[in-house]
């Protein structure tokens, strides 16, 4: 927090130095501009000088003749008031201007205005000099400037400032070029910690608090998993020395319940007993193999041997397994392959698809004990082969399904058992996705979407 509040305060006092140097860069532009064109007012000879060039001879005014002209070159008008405030003498002087005045009248035009016209004034012995230029030909204030000096910067003044625009967007390019080179390492170090690959950033700079944090998050997150890693292998390894373990003793157990249950000497209701201890002890055999399987699979400890594969194939080997190994009469099994799909070939591991098609199958039996007609169908899309197992039983609830269809999938464990859970990593480990739907008229299905592959089997 401490190194953005640097950062900010950093751009905020930069766009703020800115705006101060273009400011006094225009404001010093615009007086040398005006004192330079106010200088071209600086005449030829000064108003004191022109006074002087009126001289009274043989009861008359005399204007020299170069005087004249710089009058009329640089002013337009001018004429002499005497003592009594009356125009003893003129110039082209303009119909508007009065020839008579008041002590108060001269005093008012003596402040730069007589009559709207821009005028100069010089006190001599034999009364007032006055020196006029045409109506708004100049701006005349504490200091003067011709008014042309004024048309020339309103039409200059649009320029200035798309030229002030350009070195502001500039200037801040510059500051922002700055920025993004300090943020970049910030941006590749952020990169590499996602990618889980280790950052050390330099800690020196304006960002230096930041990279440090950026540093030490990374080496947390390193640590943490490095912890995750060894809690999920020994987790694992847990699992498949439990699995073991359990293994050989099941095995005794459902050998001795298999004698059992084929003793003819012992009473029928004792070796139905005995054929019950056998069924539920497979289950607990599968469910632990499925344990395991699941484990390795989520922790990609499970090796996937790839081969090419014909779904069409697999999925008829799957449906015969079932209804050879004496599938009850409420049961229907009814495999249905498109044309197209005849000789789709899929890169994986034939035993975990083979698995994943028993699953879905076990699955509708299991939770359908009033029998369901199963059918299996296979079609084949754009780059991609859809397998479903579909169901007319009971369905999923809504809540179940669900939790079936979140993006995690941890909670479809509840009442289905590993062999979903086991059906959606295996098809994830072949790069395609799984989705659980109910059906209108009542059931179920799964959708299994597979990557099709290139190669031709005979």
């Amino acid at each position: 927090m401490k190194s953005m509040m640097k950062i900010l305060s950093r751009y905020v006092l930069s766009a703020a130095g800115i705006a101060l140097i273009l400011l006094i860069v225009n404001f010093g532009a615009l007086v040398a501009w005006v004192v330079q064109s106010g200088s071209i007012a600086q005449k030829d000879y000064s108003i004191s000088q022109l006074s002087d060039g009126l001289t009274f001879e043989n009861d008359a005014y005399i204007l020299s003749g170069g005087v004249r002209d710089s009058i009329v070159k640089q002013y337009q008008w001018a004429m002499l008031l005497n003592d009594d405030g009356n125009v003893v003498w003129s110039l082209n002087l303009p119909g508007d201007v009065p020839l008579k005045y008041t002590v108060s009248d001269a005093a008012s035009f003596t402040r730069w205005y007589l009559n709207d016209y821009p005028v100069h004034v010089w006190r001599r012995a034999d009364g007032l000099f006055v020196l006029g230029s045409e109506k708004d030909g100049m701006w005349k204030h504490d200091i003067e400037v011709p008014q042309k000096v004024m048309d020339n910067t309103l039409i200059w003044l649009p320029a200035i400032l798309i030229l002030n625009a350009i070195i502001a967007i500039l200037l801040a390019l510059l500051l922002g070029l700055r920025l993004f080179r300090s943020l970049k390492p910030l941006a590749k170090g952020i990169e590499d910690m996602a990618e889980k690959r280790p950052v050390e950033l330099s800690t020196n700079g304006l960002l230096g608090d930041l990279a440090d944090g950026i540093n030490r998050t990374s080496a947390q997150l390193a640590k943490q998993e490095a912890t995750l890693a060894k809690r999920d292998n020994a987790r694992t390894t847990w699992i498949a020395g439990v699995s073991h373990d359990i293994r050989t003793p099941l095995s005794l157990v459902m050998g001795y319940a298999s004698q059992l249950e084929d003793d003819s000497e012992l009473p029928q209701s004792r070796r139905e007993q005995a054929g019950i201890i056998r069924q539920q002890s497979e289950q607990i055999k599968m469910l632990v193999s499925d344990l395991n399987l699941a484990s390795k699979l989520e922790y990609s400890m499970q090796p996937v041997r790839k081969t090419a594969v014909l779904p069409a194939v697999l999925l008829r080997s799957a449906a015969a397994d079932f209804l050879n190994n004496g599938l009850d009469n409420i049961y229907s099994i009814d495999v249905i392959v498109s044309d197209n799909a005849q000789s789709t070939v899929v890169t994986g591991d034939e035993e975990l698809l083979r698995r994943a098609v028993s699953n879905l199958i076990s699955n509708s039996i299991r939770h359908n004990p009033n029998g369901c007609a199963i059918k299996v169908t296979l079609e084949k899309g754009l780059g991609n082969c859809s397998l479903c197992v579909s169901d007319n039983g009971v369905g999923f609830t809504h809540e179940k399904l669900d939790n079936l269809n979140a993006p995690k999938g941890s909670a479809e464990l509840e009442n289905h058992g590993l062999g979903l859970t086991i059906v959606r990593q295996i098809v994830k480990a072949h790069g395609g996705t799984t989705e659980f739907r109910n059906l209108p008229g009542g059931g179920c299905t799964v959708i299994l979407c597979l990557p099709i592959s290139n190669e031709v089997l005979n």
